[in-house]
């Protein structure tokens, strides 16, 4: 497993094919989110439908600092398991009752565009 300066770490499970996604550029994921810390496995809390991927413009700061760093460099066809730190996550605040303060995600996340 890679870790950034970050504190971010990943592995890449599939690498896809043609260029990066960098800062700037929109993509489509699908994406699977996992809480840790409840008991020996982790809890889903959110996943994108097939039909149905995420959209966002890296650097726009609009998801997660987390998802933003981890697409960078993402290319097509890509699948990256990712574990993101509370501090690149929700933080101390959390997210409601969805994501307690300070939890460590894991994603999985599967570049399917970048325009």
């Amino acid at each position: 497993m890679i870790q950034t300066s970050t504190g971010l770490r990943y592995e890449d499970k599939v690498v896809g094919t043609g260029v990066g996604a960098t800062v700037g550029k929109s993509v489509a994921i699908h994406y699977t989110c996992w809480l840790t810390g409840f008991g020996k496995d982790p809890v889903k809390i959110g996943e994108t439908a097939r039909s149905d991927p995420f959209w966002f413009t890296i650097g726009d700061k609009l998801v997660i600092q987390g998802w933003d760093e981890a697409v960078r460099g993402m290319k097509v066809g890509g699948i990256r398991e990712v574990i993101i730190p509370p501090y690149l996550a929700y933080g101390a605040e959390g997210l409601g009752k969805k994501v307690p303060p300070n939890s460590e995600l894991i994603t999985e996340i599967e570049l399917i565009i970048i325009d």
